[in-house]
């Protein structure tokens, strides 16, 4: 598994893992079919007859990374994973926060016996419903502000073991300006779909996805992202793995895509993506700790709507996460011109996203050249030896803007357990 990868092709090499890593992360298509499910069943039910909401419930969207196609497993162990949805709705003029928090609350939850009676929680800003199989989905009310630009609301905050308040406070939002604004800064480009594609099939065909893969119709093609949104998805993977076992606030997901479509790139690689990515989240927050200021954004479509209104709290939850982005950008600048075999790259893949997602694509990885090497099904070039990677099945064609030729050294042998060559 020491087998070396030259320089020129290692970029070649890494983005493969890259983007094979991002597809076992992401919400697979079965996922979000339950997901679209449960949020149209959750609409209908806080709408029905015998709910203190039914005729006051004008829409339910997505909001957050369910509605710019960007949503991983929450936690490294499990699948767990966090739906969000907005409830735009009417109330009395004068309802508080509390109010309306707490009449969510009993809509979702009806009577004792009801579908969703043990699986709901009252938290700060929406009303949450625990599904058995992990998924989180969250419902946050809304009420709509006409005057202001398409889907403007106030939302509302209010801490329920709080005793000593009784009222609470509203906040700015928009989400749906926002995913609207992020999905028109990172387009997909024909060339990467092409890419992606190629690796979401080559995934497909094996036995643990096919287990997974059920038609959705109403979800876009899973490949149809841009080089942008599966960097940030890589990011959060990061950023999860970090704070696994931490018990402070993660930096927000809605941050990261500020910063995912502030650093969108037309062209390059993923891994070049992903490093500009790491790179631009550490400029801006690092400008802000520089000058002992907490971090501060807001939405680019509603300025009142500020993204960091609870994280950082405190200086040390910037230094944290600066220190996180610091040890993910050298790890990425060693495997993209590190003299790194195979072996080296599993190892700080793991360390940056986790054994069991790595360790299953790069033993897919390794099993599709064993085989290719056995059956004698590579292509070489003449005199250097080169597999070529695309002619031989094992890639897909580069992405448009990268130079990479997708060929490395043969190997001598097929285990990947020898020295590499010198």
């Amino acid at each position: 598994m020491n087998q070396l990868v030259r320089l020129e092709t290692q970029t070649d090499l890494l983005d493969m893992l890259l983007a094979d890593l991002a597809i076992r992360v992401q919400l697979s298509p079965t996922n979000y079919n339950l997901a679209v499910s449960r949020g149209a069943a959750l609409s209908d039910h806080i709408d029905r007859k015998d709910s203190p909401l039914h005729g006051r419930v004008v829409l339910t969207y997505a909001q957050g990374s369910m509605s710019i196609n960007a949503t991983i497993a929450r936690r490294m162990r499990t699948d767990e994973f966090d739906i969000d949805l907005i409830a735009q709705i009417i109330l009395p003029e004068g309802t508080t926060a509390k109010q309306a928090l707490d009449l969510v609350y009993k809509a979702v939850r009806g009577e004792r016996g009801s579908r969703y009676y043990d699986m709901t929680e009252r938290r700060n800003r929406c009303v949450t419903i625990h599904y058995a199989d992990g998924m989180h989905l969250d419902i946050t009310p809304a009420i709509l502000v006409p005057e202001r630009i398409v889907r403007t609301s106030l939302i509302f905050h209010h801490k329920p073991e709080d005793k000593s308040d009784q009222v609470g406070y509203r906040l700015w939002a928009n989400p749906f300006g926002f995913a609207e604004w992020f999905k028109a800064l990172t387009p997909a480009s024909p060339a990467f779909i092409r890419y992606y594609e190629g690796r979401l099939k080559r995934w497909e065909g094996t036995m643990l996805a096919k287990a997974d893969m059920e038609p959705v119709p109403e979800q876009k093609p899973p490949h149809e992202k841009s080089m942008a949104v599966i960097a940030l998805q890589l990011l959060k993977r990061n950023r999860n793995v970090r704070y696994d076992d931490r018990t402070c606030r993660r930096p927000p997901s809605v941050l990261l895509s500020k910063f995912a479509a502030d650093a969108a790139m037309p062209a390059g690689s993923l891994s070049d993506q992903l490093l500009h990515l790491a790179r631009h989240a550490r400029q801006q927050i690092g400008a802000y700790h520089d000058r002992k200021l907490l971090l501060r954004v807001t939405n680019p479509r509603c300025d009142e709507d500020v993204f960091t209104d609870r994280w950082p709290e405190a200086p040390q939850d910037q230094a944290t996460f600066l220190g996180d982005l610091d040890r993910l950008i050298q790890q990425l600048h060693h495997l993209q011109h590190g003299q790194c075999g195979l072996e080296e790259m599993q190892a700080i893949l793991s360390d940056m996203f986790g054994e069991n997602p790595t360790g299953e694509v790069v033993k897919s990885y390794a099993e599709h050249l064993r085989v290719a090497l056995r059956d004698r099904q590579v292509h070489q070039e003449p005199g250097s030896g080169r597999i070529d990677l695309v002619r031989s099945g094992l890639a897909p064609p580069a992405v448009a803007g990268s130079s990479s030729r997708k060929s490395f050294t043969a190997p001598s042998h097929t285990n990947f357990g020898s020295e590499p060559p010198k």
